[in-house]
Protein backbone atom coordinates (compact mmCIF):
# COMPACT_ATOMS: atom_id res chain seq x y z
CA UNK A 1 0.00 0.00 0.00
CA UNK A 2 2.46 2.78 -0.98
CA UNK A 3 1.57 6.44 -1.56
CA UNK A 4 2.24 8.60 -4.11
CA UNK A 5 2.87 11.20 -0.76
CA UNK A 6 5.74 10.68 1.32
CA UNK A 7 6.53 13.87 2.92
CA UNK A 8 9.73 14.32 4.73
CA UNK A 9 9.79 13.13 8.19
CA UNK A 10 12.40 14.39 11.16
CA UNK A 11 13.60 10.70 12.19
CA UNK A 12 14.03 12.38 15.63
CA UNK A 13 10.04 12.18 15.42
CA UNK A 14 9.94 8.89 14.20
CA UNK A 15 11.74 7.57 17.26
CA UNK A 16 9.33 9.81 19.69
CA UNK A 17 6.88 7.95 17.91
CA UNK A 18 8.34 4.71 18.20
CA UNK A 19 9.06 5.12 21.84
CA UNK A 20 5.85 5.72 22.86
CA UNK A 21 4.07 2.54 20.70
CA UNK A 22 0.56 2.17 22.33
CA UNK A 23 1.30 4.57 25.44
CA UNK A 24 -0.74 6.80 27.08
CA UNK A 25 1.76 9.52 26.83
CA UNK A 26 1.66 12.14 23.84
CA UNK A 27 3.89 13.24 21.10
CA UNK A 28 4.62 17.44 19.72
CA UNK A 29 5.09 17.61 16.01
CA UNK A 30 5.85 20.37 13.58
CA UNK A 31 3.93 20.27 10.42
CA UNK A 32 4.85 22.15 6.73
CA UNK A 33 1.52 22.37 4.45
CA UNK A 34 2.28 21.23 1.27
CA UNK A 35 0.30 24.15 -0.46
CA UNK A 36 0.49 26.41 -3.84
CA UNK A 37 2.78 29.49 -2.32
CA UNK A 38 -0.90 31.74 -3.40
CA UNK A 39 -2.56 29.53 -0.68
CA UNK A 40 0.87 29.18 1.64
CA UNK A 41 0.54 33.42 1.52
CA UNK A 42 -3.01 33.35 2.54
CA UNK A 43 -3.51 33.12 6.15
CA UNK A 44 -6.96 32.25 5.95
CA UNK A 45 -6.10 29.81 3.48
CA UNK A 46 -3.65 28.44 5.63
CA UNK A 47 -6.15 28.00 8.83
CA UNK A 48 -8.58 26.26 6.72
CA UNK A 49 -6.52 23.95 5.50
CA UNK A 50 -5.34 22.89 8.94
CA UNK A 51 -8.42 22.75 10.22
CA UNK A 52 -9.69 20.43 7.21
CA UNK A 53 -6.83 17.78 7.85
CA UNK A 54 -7.13 17.71 11.75
CA UNK A 55 -10.44 17.06 11.26
CA UNK A 56 -10.27 14.45 8.61
CA UNK A 57 -7.44 12.61 10.90
CA UNK A 58 -9.80 12.80 13.69
CA UNK A 59 -12.67 10.89 12.20
CA UNK A 60 -10.14 8.37 11.19
CA UNK A 61 -8.29 7.44 14.35
CA UNK A 62 -11.30 8.34 16.84
CA UNK A 63 -9.72 11.16 19.17
CA UNK A 64 -8.55 14.66 17.94
CA UNK A 65 -5.35 16.22 18.84
CA UNK A 66 -4.90 17.68 22.47
CA UNK A 67 -3.36 20.88 21.36
CA UNK A 68 -2.98 22.71 17.80
CA UNK A 69 -0.89 25.80 17.20
CA UNK A 70 -1.01 27.23 13.83
CA UNK A 71 1.79 29.49 12.49
CA UNK A 72 -0.76 31.05 9.83
CA UNK A 73 2.00 33.42 8.07
CA UNK A 74 4.32 30.13 7.73
CA UNK A 75 1.92 27.65 6.57
CA UNK A 76 2.98 25.61 9.41
CA UNK A 77 1.53 24.26 12.94
CA UNK A 78 2.31 22.01 15.49
CA UNK A 79 0.17 19.27 17.33
CA UNK A 80 0.54 17.50 20.80
CA UNK A 81 -1.46 14.53 20.57
CA UNK A 82 -1.13 10.40 20.52
CA UNK A 83 0.94 8.33 17.85
CA UNK A 84 -1.34 7.24 15.79
CA UNK A 85 -3.09 10.68 15.87
CA UNK A 86 0.55 11.91 14.50
CA UNK A 87 0.97 8.93 12.23
CA UNK A 88 -2.34 9.57 10.24
CA UNK A 89 -1.55 13.06 10.16
CA UNK A 90 1.93 12.56 8.26
CA UNK A 91 0.24 10.56 5.89
CA UNK A 92 -2.30 13.28 4.36
CA UNK A 93 -1.17 14.69 1.04
CA UNK A 94 -1.59 18.13 2.52
CA UNK A 95 1.77 17.76 4.70
CA UNK A 96 4.85 18.47 3.56
CA UNK A 97 7.01 17.92 6.36
CA UNK A 98 7.04 16.39 9.68
CA UNK A 99 9.82 17.07 12.62
CA UNK A 100 9.55 16.84 16.22
CA UNK A 101 9.06 19.56 18.11
CA UNK A 102 10.91 18.89 21.04
CA UNK A 103 14.62 17.67 19.75
CA UNK A 104 16.64 15.81 22.21
CA UNK A 105 19.50 13.26 22.15
CA UNK A 106 18.70 9.79 23.38
CA UNK A 107 21.32 8.11 25.41
CA UNK A 108 21.80 4.40 25.71
CA UNK A 109 21.89 2.68 29.06
CA UNK A 110 24.19 -0.28 28.91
Amino acid sequence: MSSKYKPKVDPQLLLQLNTVGASQDVVQAVFQLKLPPARLLDPEAVEAAVQTVLSRVKQEVGEEAQEVNIFRNLGAFVVCAHAPFIRALMEKPEIASATANIQHERRQSS
